[in-house]
């Protein structure tokens, strides 16, 4: 049976062609249920479906039972060669028939700890009645590089390349990618690469010379790699080349064609930054994402001139500041030029150091061009700060050091006439306002172009009825972030707010989960009568209630909670 000839003449959807129809299957993509059913549908749909399929195999099933027959299956593709030295290692390899279709042709995505996980599930389910208990870490790098090398030769080009390395494992893998026959020609497609390594190698250290071959091979054969990501954490302190590893970093930024996004996580010396901030020029024609983690200070300093040459930079995110212990330098602004930055995001992972007020300067360069902003540890002084130099504020969303609310932030609000999405954050349990002026004049400040509210304050229902019944804006949706004040009266009052102003279609309740069974279900069920749509909000310390940051484009998200039902 030739599937590859094979043009069945069958009734496809809408009379397509059979090439529009694979564009239909292409959206199906990271859905394998439903892959799986269209299988079974013909011929035809089978041999459309089975290359989606198996193009990122690893991506769902890295542990398990069917992490173990996506190896046997692999195993049935190797040539008689190959098989024969799995059966010289005294590896029980069953007779199969041949597969009907060439598998390994069709991977494009490879996350390597899914592909560990897999092969040391096919040891213990298929072939553990043969071995000891401490022979599958053996076999399984043995396996590892057979099956390796056969995906890696057989593959039509790897899209994108996951790799991580914890701290138990060997660097066997990483040597292997470099070694394998074909590994240049099927990376030169190369789109997306992770790199995750946590731990060095505790006998002979060669983990500096390992990573920096890797990236030094990548940087001649992958050169349409759009997206970067670098982890690297010294789990046992030892004193590596870091200077080493950075250049092979900066070689391979400057070597792309088209880099767009680049995140960089704990991997950081004075040295190691200034050389792979100095390879970011050569990618200002397109490097539009940018995340930083755990600067220092000084290491800060080094990026502010650099970033008015990256015209393309549309998003800057900076997580965690590490602590300073000698006095600061001054940052000179005069010296600063403006940037074309349009998404700035702040948060912490650690509290270690105010970052907010570092990032002064990045607020004075973008300017007019600033659209989104989201910061943690923010000042009344860093408020000011955002209300003189950023006017075309879309989204907002602020953490207050302050137990109150400050009076800068009623100008703040005032000035920004665009605004659509505004959080704020105040962990204190105290009252965030000084008086009932305050409060008015809070309510009061908020444009009427605003449709999303969030809030983390310790407020009552009345309080809540307060400002409501004050503010100028018709929210479309709202959030609200204290679990520890939601109840039946508060949910009255945003019924009826819901009921008179008629505009509120979304309603975000963090623990909503925890709500089945309380006394407060009755008046969540009258609430979904008159609000469309109640759904819980994602962690507080997130800017908005849409996915988490994790992925590069979430600047395009934030309008998640205000898209039309």
């Amino acid at each position: 049976m030739n599937f590859n000839n094979q043009r069945d003449k069958v009734v496809i959807p809408g009379n397509l062609s059979v090439e529009c129809f694979e564009q239909v299957l292409i959206h199906f993509k990271n859905d394998p249920a439903t892959l799986f059913k269209c299988l079974l549908v013909n011929r035809l749909w089978c041999r459309l479906s089975v290359p989606l399929l198996w193009s990122h195999p690893f991506e769902y099933h890295g542990f398990g039972e069917f992490a173990a027959n996506i190896i046997q299956i692999y195993i049935a593709c190797l040539p008689e060669d190959k098989r024969q030295i799995l059966i010289d290692e005294s590896l029980p390899v069953p007779e199969t028939k041949s597969p009907l279709f060439n598998y390994p042709n069709y991977l494009q995505s490879f996350e390597s700890a899914h592909f560990t996980g897999a092969i040391m599930s096919w040891l213990s389910i298929r072939v553990k009645p043969f071995l000891e208990e401490q022979d599958i870490n053996t076999y399984t790098n043995f396996v590892q590089t057979i099956l390796g090398n056969l995906l890696f030769n057989s593959s039509r080009g790897i899209t994108d390349l996951d790799i991580v390395h914890f701290d138990e494992d060997d660097d066997s893998l990483i040597k292997d990618i470099i070694s394998f026959e074909k590994a240049n020609q099927t990376l030169s497609k190369l789109e997306k690469f992770q790199f995750d390594y946590s731990g060095w190698s505790e006998q002979e250290d060669k983990s500096s010379e390992i990573i920096s071959n890797l990236f030094y091979f990548m940087t001649k054969c992958s050169h349409n790699i759009q997206h970067i990501y670098v982890n690297i954490t010294n789990i046992s302190d030892q004193d590596l080349d870091l200077h080493q590893i950075a250049t092979s970093i900066s070689e391979l930024i400057q070597s792309q064609n088209n880099l767009r996004d680049l995140v960089m996580l704990e991997f950081w010396s004075p040295t190691a930054s200034a050389t792979i901030f100095n390879a970011l020029p050569v990618q200002a024609h397109s490097l539009t994402f940018l995340r930083l983690h755990d600067l220092h200070q000084y290491q800060y300093l080094l990026l502010l001139p650099i970033l008015p040459i990256l015209t393309k930079l549309e998003t800057l995110q900076f997580i965690s500041f590490q602590p300073i212990y000698e006095e600061p330098e001054p940052i000179k602004y005069i010296e600063l030029q403006p940037i074309h930055l349009k998404h700035l995001h702040y948060q912490e992972e650690r509290s270690r150091v105010e970052g907010s007020a570092l990032l002064e300067p990045i607020l004075r360069m973008a300017n007019m061009n600033l659209r989104t902003l989201s910061l943690v540890s923010v000042t009344p002084e860093t408020i000011e700060i955002i209300g003189q130099n950023c006017p075309n504020l879309t989204h907002l969303s602020l953490s207050l050091t302050t137990s109150e609310i400050p009076v800068s932030l009623f100008g703040l609000l005032t000035s920004t006439k665009y605004l659509r999405h505004f959080s704020i954050y105040i962990y204190s349990s105290e009252f965030p306002f000084a008086t009932t002026e305050n409060l008015q004049q809070f309510a009061i400040s908020f444009p009427k172009s605003l449709l999303y509210f969030g809030f983390y304050l310790s407020i009552t229902p009345y309080i809540l009825d307060f400002f409501l019944k004050a503010c100028p804006a018709a929210f479309q949706a709202l959030a609200v972030y204290r679990p520890e004040i939601i109840d039946e009266n508060l949910l009255q009052i945003l019924i009826n707010y819901a009921n008179e102003r008629q505009s509120l279609k979304k309603l975000y309740l963090d623990d909503f989960y925890s709500f089945e069974g309380r006394a407060i279900t009755a008046a969540l069920k009258e609430a979904k009568k008159v609000i469309p749509f109640i759904q819980n909000t994602i962690s507080s310390n997130q800017p908005y209630s849409g996915p988490v940051m994790d992925n590069p484009r979430d600047e395009d998200l934030w309008d998640y909670d205000n898209i039309k039902l």
